[in-house]
This record gives C-alpha cells, structure tokens and sequence, in this order.
C-alpha cells in the first residue's frame, strides 16, 4: 500500500548521548561491534568541545561508518558557524539541524560544504521544498506523526527521493507499533535513498506487541504478517477513550 518493497534490511542508527569525546568514543565503538555504522551524536554545547568530540569519533571509526553530529536546534547562529568550519574537513560527516529557525540554518549552509540534513524544522512539503531550494539539504528525517501519519509520510518520501535527498524514518517517540510503522516506511524507500531507520522500541521497556519487529546485527527488519505484521497484546492496554460500533 505503500508503494511496494524495496528492501527488507534497514540499517539503524544508534544516539550516542553527550559526554566526554572518550565516553562518546568507547559508546559508540561498543554499539559498532554490536553491526551499527551510522551514529547521530548529540552536540549543542562549546563548538571547539563539539568538533573535539566528533574529530575523535570519525578517528575511530572506518569507511563503513556514517556519522551525524545533532545539535537539535541549540546553537546560536555564530556558534553553528564556527562548528560548521572546525568540522569542514571531516571524512563521513553529515551536520544536523544546527539552528532553532529556518533563516538560521540557510545562512550555515552558506558557510559550509558539509551535508546538511534537516529535521525539526521541516514539517510539510512547503518547509521541505524551502530546505532544499534555499538550505542546501541533503537529508531529512522523516518523523511519521510530525508530517502527519503514513499518508503525509508516503507523499514526503516521493518528493525526497525524486529531490535526491536521502532519509532516515524515524518518530518522535514510542514503542513496537512505531517501530512497525516505520518500518514498513523505510522498506518502501530505495535503498540509495535511505539514509538510517531509528527502531525505536529497541530504546524503550515496556513491550505491546512482544518486542517486534526486532533488531539484529545492526539491521531491521520488516514485519510480514497482516497490517503492520504485529500483533498486539490488547490486555496490556487500558480501556479505550471510544469505541465505535458497527
């Protein structure tokens, strides 16, 4: 319904929290060894720390690993400038949604050649077109409930890929039936296209659906059965807030 499969192994990316460049370091090495290469780095604080904390990562790793460096709109536009130029020269790097306002990241772009993928601040076709045409974006996370569910979602993936931007699938949170859902998503997507999938309930503890579709090696996979593929454990839900009848 979505548009057929393109694939069925999705690799995943993992969040390596904020810390000391070593702690990220030995954080990310222990999850490569578990098959994840693509990994989005939390940053916001002191650019010089930033780019310390990055450049130490990228050293680490090899040519099969992709690394993300996330500031989740906290810098200042000087302060994601001067990340941008102290990162210019890093091997695999992609820079993620530096600034809180469109303006902002449109001017970073201005400053750098890294690629940059957006996220918070694109929500619908007429702010993606914007990120592209003026920002220079060169992915986009597409979180399935911001745009507004898998009809707004398929519709976003279409022009993604026909803009040439690649994708990662993902919510904003949430647990097996998100997973699910993006699951099915990023199977739709052609695998040039397809950047990284977040599995979301492999970072939550409460399982409705038995903890599937599951991860493995770095990989998901895509649930085969009917609708999402899952079944759902209706008894560890509570009532329903409505019901409607036939």
């Amino acid at each position: 319904m979505l548009g057929g499969v393109r694939q069925t192994k999705l690799p995943l990316y993992f969040v390596v929290p904020l810390g000391s460049p070593e702690e990220m370091t030995d954080y990310v090495n222990a999850r490569r060894a578990e098959g994840i290469h693509r990994f989005q780095l939390k940053i916001e604080g002191d650019p010089t720390l930033d780019a310390k904390r990055v450049r130490t990562v990228i050293d680490s790793t090899g040519d099969e690993d992709i690394i993300i460096g996330d500031a989740n709109c906290g810098w200042r536009l000087n302060e994601a400038i001067q990340a941008a130029r102290s990162m210019e020269d890093l091997p695999r790097f992609y820079f993620e949604q530096p600034c809180s306002t469109m303006e902002e990241c449109i001017e970073v772009r201005k400053h750098t050649n890294l690629p940059m993928i957006y996220d918070e601040i694109v929500s619908d076709i007429p702010t993606l077109i914007r990120a592209v045409s003026e920002g220079g974006a060169g992915g986009f996370n597409l979180k399935i409930s911001k745009v507004g569910g898998l009809t707004k979602a398929k519709q976003m993936r279409d022009l993604c890929e026909e803009l040439g931007l690649q994708i990662t699938v993902e919510d904003t949170w949430g647990g097996d039936i998100v997973t699910a859902t993006s699951a099915h998503v990023a199977a739709s997507i052609k695998e040039r296209s397809l950047l990284s999938v977040s599995f979301m309930n492999d970072w939550t503890k409460e399982h409705i659906a038995g903890h599937k579709p599951r991860s493995k090696n770095g990989f998901g996979h895509v649930p085969t059965g009917p609708g999402l593929g899952i079944d759902v454990n209706l008894s560890l839900l509570e009532e329903p807030l409505f019901s409607v009848g036939t």
